[in-house]
């Protein structure tokens, strides 16, 4: 980027001026020549010879009060040779009325006043390099500190110029891709046969009973009530998909009421049944009676190791969960934000698991408190929709 700087009246060369001791000198009247032989009085003026006009006389230029002077002429032993004096010396002007020391101090006063002029010029010549030299640096420091879009870059030590040649990485992989193969939107009056097997069995953890009569459809939700105070020690319910699939994405919105004593469960469970050796993928559970946050988890191997996060919120209202599974990655997303993801591949599944949505009954040790007084006399989880993705393969299938 070109920089112009202007030059203050101190950085520009002074223009050299004739010292008062070349300038040229006043001319001054010869004075009048006395008849041969005749000596002037004493106090007298000299007389002109006869005959004699004398010549016209210039007017003294100011002050005029100062009277001239003859001029002085230097002995012709005490000058140098011409040739040794510069031009301007071949015609040595008349002395002004201060020199009046004499022809050595009039020598003395004109050597002084060159060698004063002499210093000026170097002087002035030095401030002229040296202001060169800081209008360059200063334009060399710009260009290299400020890029052309005017904002300053500051050195990074532990890079260099060599770590700005290397090419930049990969862009990350376009995101997967999915196609639906199942699901259900809950439009119909009644809970569909074909996709959902209902829960007819003693209840979670051994605690109470599940019962069809606690699963219905209908406004478009699919609704499981619990009634902690029932007989057989509370009733509850849940459903879950016929078919499994191996890899896929599944996606639901949901919602649960308040209540001690019981907690939301829409999880991948294995085909086979056989659990904890083929795992399971917990998508939102909610053990807490005010659900103020919901929770993830992954089962794997035969000793039931344990992966797990949670999230904040509001969850007796409607939130969206996903679960993507794929054979390197597990990922977890809340209203469309990924929140969790796992990635060690002993933890990942690798046999076809379904879907299944049920609201499980505690108490279960550090998990799920029992029901007390507190707990409303029902307690809704309610869902919306829940769909099923499987990934498209390299056909677009």
């Amino acid at each position: 980027m070109a920089s112009t700087v202007a030059l203050t009246a101190a950085d520009r060369t002074p223009v050299d001026r004739v010292p008062e001791s070349r300038r040229p000198g006043r001319v001054v009247p010869a004075p009048s020549r006395t008849a041969p032989g005749t000596v002037p009085a004493p106090g007298t003026a000299p007389a002109t010879a006869p005959g004699t006009v004398p010549g016209p006389r210039r007017a003294h230029r100011p002050p005029a009060a100062a009277a001239p002077v003859p001029a002085v002429r230097t002995p012709a032993a005490d000058r140098a040779p011409a040739a040794q004096n510069p031009p301007a010396a071949q015609n040595p002007p008349v002395e002004h009325p201060d020199h009046a020391e004499g022809a050595d101090g009039a020598g003395r006063r004109q050597r002084s006043d060159r060698a004063v002029t002499g210093l000026r010029r170097r002087i002035a010549h030095g401030a002229g390099a040296m202001a060169l030299v800081l209008v360059a640096v200063a334009g060399l420091t710009w260009t290299v500190l400020v890029p052309p879009d005017g904002t300053a870059v500051a050195a990074d030590p532990a890079t260099s110029a060599l770590d700005n040649q290397l090419p930049p990485p990969p862009p990350p992989p376009p995101p997967q891709q999915w196609r639906q193969v199942g699901g259900d939107e809950f439009d119909g009056s009644r809970v569909d046969r074909s996709v959902w097997s209902v829960y007819n069995s003693p209840g979670g953890f051994g605690n109470g009973l599940r019962r069809p009569s606690a699963v219905g459809v209908g406004d478009g939700l699919l609704t499981v009530t619990a009634r902690p105070r029932a007989a057989g020690g509370g009733v509850s319910g849940g459903v879950a998909m016929h078919d499994g699939q191996l890899y896929g994405r599944w996606e639901f919105r949901a919602r649960t009421d308040v209540g001690n004593g019981y907690s939301p469960a829409i999880l991948l469970w294995p085909d086979s049944e056989r659990f904890p050796d083929d795992g399971e993928l917990d998508m939102m559970e909610i053990p807490f009676g005010d659900r103020h946050a919901a929770t993830a988890f992954v089962h794997y191997g035969a000793q039931n190791h344990i992966l797990s996060t949670d999230t904040p919120g509001d969850f007796t209202q409607w939130h969206t969960f996903a679960l993507d599974w794929l054979p390197d990655r597990i990922t977890w997303y809340v209203d469309g934000v990924e929140k969790w993801e796992v990635t060690d591949r002993r933890a990942i599944p690798t046999t076809p698991m379904h879907l299944a949505i049920q609201l499980d009954q505690g108490p279960a040790v550090k998990w799920i408190p029992g029901p007390d007084a507190t707990t409303p006399d029902e307690v809704r989880l309610q869902v919306d929709w829940a769909r099923v993705f499987a990934p498209v393969d390299d056909a677009g299938r």
